[in-house]
């Protein structure tokens, strides 16, 4: 019999209870997911759909670079955070049937030709791509002139044209792969990458409904198709990680979708984390616009319109104001409680907000935009303004997204710490968009549907527009 391990907190490390002791011999799914600031875990006990743990942990893998265009991780931090807080779950419990993984999609880390990394990741956050060449043009410019597609920058193929054209390419890289697949590569031993279509899809240059790459396209820009990884469309596993099947790593924002959303059909999925997206189920066509369309599971699609500044427009608005406080002599802490309240009473008291352009990071398609603050007048020049007007900006802007979606939900089910945590931001979603707003109970709702997921590829759990009972929303 396994030794049981007592369940401890270490520094930095947050764990939320969700349900009871599990019985002996009840199947668990644990779900693992590598985001941009932290690495987070859930646990499901199968049989009852319940969330019996969740954990997050700053991970702090973040690189100092030279200029405000690359954004680079430490691959090892990452990767040791994550088989650390998955050996730590696996020690409290001998009876888990199945392991899922997610994390930031887009970005890429280059692989020898063991499997292991030879680089840093290089995140969706990354701006190389829109650097100018020795020709004069952009990196996407070049991109655009050649192949005639848009391609936004932090996506891997952007990323990877740039690396190429300035010969920044690892001599020993035999190719590339997101940081979930990495993952799942040191899990079980893998020398090759197997890519799920939703994390190859965002990439760039992927075809949606042939689910590979536009290999022609690619060799206008000279990647070749053996440097690419493996994808596949179906909902497999990828090995055996302590003799527990490791499912195929799929994309952060399928992930959210399945662990946060009850029922697909009617809902409009609103995340507002690091960025922030809108997230429908979709047909087979593209929408148009600046909107995605991605892969789900048993064939279906989801479209996303994402704003690069969401939940870190909030974040932006704090160092503003904590930056204040310790000017005045105060102790360096968050700021967050006295800005709710503000929200609050703002809002309650009908103060006029100023007009606030979030687009602090620019946009997939304008990355050079940035954000403006308007409207200011004699009586709405204050902080709870200036707050409920950043709050109403990030609303608005996804809106603004969801109206390209070209898809009528009837009800918003939000996910994300700045919507749980301030019934403001619930609110002023509702009156923006028109619609009631849920909030998910489910905490890690990436790492739960990544959870989810490889219940999924092992049988243990079938899709029904959702995975029904498992998604309890907040009464």
């Amino acid at each position: 019999m396994k030794k049981r391990h007592p369940k401890t907190t270490k520094p930095g490390c947050v764990l939320h209870k969700a349900g009871e002791s599990v019985p002996s011999g009840r199947a668990l799914a644990v779900g693992v997911d590598i985001g941009t600031t932290t690495v987070s875990a859930a646990v499901v006990e199968l049989d009852s759909g319940k969330q019996l743990e969740a954990y997050t942990i700053p991970h702090g893998a973040s690189k100092e670079t030279e200029d405000g265009f690359a954004s680079e991780q430490d691959v090892s931090i990452l990767l040791a955070k994550a088989e650390g807080l998955l050996d730590r779950i696996e020690k409290s419990h001998s009876n888990i049937v199945c392991i899922g993984i997610t994390g930031q999609m887009h970005g890429i880390a280059y692989i020898d030709g063991d499997g292991k990394p030879v680089s840093n990741l290089m995140n969706w956050q990354d701006k190389r791509a829109d650097r100018f060449l020795e020709s004069g043009v952009s990196c996407r410019g070049e991109i655009k002139r050649v192949t005639g597609e848009d391609i936004a920058s932090g996506y891997g193929m952007a990323t990877h044209f740039y690396n190429r054209k300035e010969r920044l390419v690892p001599g020993d890289a035999a190719g590339f792969c997101s940081i979930m697949d990495l993952f799942g590569m040191r899990l079980c031993g893998r020398k090759k990458p197997l890519c799920s279509a939703s994390v190859a899809a965002s990439f760039g240059f992927f075809d949606l409904k042939k689910g590979g790459f536009r290999y022609e396209k690619l060799a206008l820009l000279g990647i070749e198709e053996e440097f690419l990884p493996e994808v596949t469309s179906r909902s497999v596993t990828v090995g055996k990680w302590r003799s527990i099947p490791v499912a195929v790593a799929i994309g952060d924002n399928q992930a959210a979708f399945l662990g946060a959303v009850r029922e697909h059909s009617d809902s409009l999925l609103v995340n507002i984390g690091t960025g922030a997206q809108v997230s429908a189920i979709s047909g087979p066509d593209l929408p148009g616009g600046t909107v995605e369309l991605r892969p789900l599971v048993e064939g279906r699609y989801i479209a996303s319109g994402s704003a690069l500044c969401g939940g870190s427009a909030y974040a932006l608005l704090e160092r503003f104001f904590r930056a204040y406080a310790v000017g005045a002599g105060q102790k360096d802490e968050p700021q967050y409680d006295i800005m709710n309240k503000l929200a609050r009473k703002a809002y309650e008291n009908r103060e006029e907000p100023l007009t606030v352009d979030t687009a602090f990071c620019g946009t997939r398609a304008e990355p050079d935009r940035r954000g403006r603050v308007e409207g200011i007048g004699a009586q709405n020049f204050t902080p709870s303004a200036l707050i409920l007007g950043v709050i109403k900006g990030v609303c608005s802007e996804l809106y603004g997204l969801y109206r390209e979606l070209g898809t009528e939900k009837k009800q918003i089910v939000a996910s994300g710490g700045a919507v749980r945590k301030n019934e403001v931001w619930q609110r002023v979603l509702a009156e923006t968009f028109g619609m009631p707003v849920v909030v998910s109970r489910i905490r890690e709702e990436a790492a739960t549907g990544a959870a989810l997921f490889s219940a999924l590829c092992v049988g243990r759990l079938r899709y029904a527009d959702g995975f029904g009972s498992c998604i309890p929303y907040e009464k």
